[in-house]
C-alpha cells in the first residue's frame, strides 16, 4: 500500500466533526474493493464488512475520520471573520492558511494577528488568544457576510511531506493515519482465510463526543473491538510518561481497556518483533473506546495507538513503517481468532 499517496489524498478532504460527509464518501470508496459490504450510515460514519467463515466472533476495528478545525462566529466591519476553535491550540493559528467551507464552495483565507510593531512590548511574547485572531479573505464585508454565515466550518491547510527515516508530516494524521492502517489491514485480510466477521468502523465525531462510534457499536453489537487512535510522540520538554517513541506501538492499560484482549494483541506484537509500550489510563482514554465499551450490553475493547509529534497541528509527524507494522499486527490478531475465541475474553 502506498501510504504517502493515500494520506496526501485523504488528509485534504474536509471532515471537521459533524461535517464528515465528503471524507466518509471517499473512505467508503477506498474500502469497497476489499470488503463484502460498505456503506455510510446516517451519522456519517463508514461501516465496511469482511465476512468470515461464521465460526468466529464479530470484531469491530475502529478509527475516526473527523478532524479538528474552526467555526466562524461573526464578520467585522472591515470583513474580517472571527471564529472559535474546535480542538486547535491558539499558539498554532497565526499565519495559517485556511479554507472556509461555504455553501457556495471553498473560500480561501489567512489567519491574521496584530503585528508586533503595533502591540506593547509585554504582549509580544504572549500567545494571542483565539478571540483576538481573525480570518482575512480579501473580500468586502457585505460579500463576506453573504457567503460566510455564523457556524461556517473552517478547514486548516497543510500538505503531506515525506521526511527522512520513513516519517511523514501532514495535517489530520489524527486519525487518518490510523484509517490508512485499517485499509492496509483490510487488503491483507482479504487474501487470508479467517473465521471472524470483521467490521471496519470509520467513525464520525470522535473529537467532540464519539457519537459515531457509539451508534455504530449499538447497531453492530460486536463481540470485541479494537480502537486505533494516536498518542503523543516523543518531543523535547515533555515529562516522562507523557510521550512515546515514534517507532513504538502503545497499548492502553486501565478500566477502559480489556486486559486479556490487550494481552493477546501484545503477544502477537512480540511474535512479530514489534516494540510495544503500555500507556496507563486510570479513567477515560479519550478515544472512541470510552463510548464503545458501554454500547449495548458492553463491548470488550483494546486500544492501540500510533505516536505522533505535534498533534492537532498541520505538521503532525508519524512513522509510516509503524503504520505498516500495525496493519500486519491487526491482520494477524484477527486471523488468529477461531472457534475458541471466547477464551480471549476470559480473565
Amino acid at each position: 500500500m502506498d501510504y504517502l499517496k493515500f494520506l496526501t489524498e485523504m488528509t485534504t478532504i474536509p471532515g471537521m466533526s459533524g461535517y464528515e460527509a465528503s471524507v466518509a464518501e471517499a473512505m467508503a470508496g477506498a474500502f469497497a474493493p476489499y470488503c463484502d459490504e460498505t456503506k455510510v450510515d446516517r451519522n456519517q460514519s463508514v461501516i465496511a464488512v469482511q465476512r468470515g467463515s461464521g465460526k468466529g466472533p464479530k470484531v469491530m476495528l475502529c478509527a475516526h475520520i473527523d478532524e479538528v478545525g474552526l467555526m466562524t462566529t461573526l464578520v467585522e466591519e472591515d470583513g474580517s471573520v472571527r471564529f472559535i476553535s474546535r480542538g486547535v491550540a491558539a499558539q498554532t493559528l497565526p499565519a495559517q492558511e485556511v479554507t472556509l467551507l461555504t455553501k457556495d464552495g471553498p473560500l480561501y483565507g489567512v489567519i491574521g494577528a496584530m503585528p508586533p510593531h503595533l502591540t506593547d512590548r509585554a504582549a509580544r511574547d504572549q500567545v494571542t488568544p483565539v478571540d483576538e485572531l481573525f480570518i482575512d479573505t480579501g473580500l468586502p464585508a457585505d460579500e463576506v457576510r453573504r457567503r460566510v454565515p455564523a457556524g461556517t466550518p473552517v478547514q486548516l491547510t497543510g500538505r503531506t511531506m515525506a521526511l527522512e527515516n520513513d516519517l511523514v508530516a501532514s495535517k489530520t494524521l489524527d486519525d487518518r493515519a490510523c484509517v490508512a492502517t485499517l485499509l492496509h489491514c483490510a487488503q491483507q485480510i482479504r487474501r487470508r482465510l479467517h473465521a471472524a466477521d470483521v467490521y471496519y468502523v470509520l467513525s464520525a465525531r470522535e473529537e467532540i463526543d464519539s457519537f459515531g462510534a457509539l451508534t455504530a457499536a449499538e447497531r453492530l453489537s460486536p463481540d470485541m473491538a479494537v480502537i486505533i487512535d494516536v498518542t503523543h510522540g516523543t518531543m523535547p520538554g515533555c515529562e516522562e510518561g507523557e510521550t512515546y517513541p515514534l517507532d513504538c506501538t502503545t497499548l492502553f492499560a486501565g478500566p477502559n481497556a480489556h486486559r486479556k484482549l490487550t494481552d493477546q494483541i501484545r503477544a502477537h506484537a512480540q511474535r512479530l518483533g514489534m516494540k510495544t509500550q503500555i500507556e496507563v489510563a486510570p479513567g477515560n482514554s479519550y478515544t472512541d473506546a470510552w463510548e464503545v465499551q458501554v454500547a449495548g450490553l458492553g463491548v470488550p475493547c483494546a486500544i492501540m495507538s500510533l505516536p505522533l509529534k505535534y498533534m492537532h497541528t498541520t505538521v503532525e509527524i508519524g512513522s509510516v513503517e509503524l503504520m505498516r507494522k500495525q496493519a500486519l499486527l491487526m491482520c494477524e490478531a484477527v486471523c488468529a481468532l477461531d472457534e475458541g475465541w471466547e477464551e480471549t475474553l476470559c480473565y
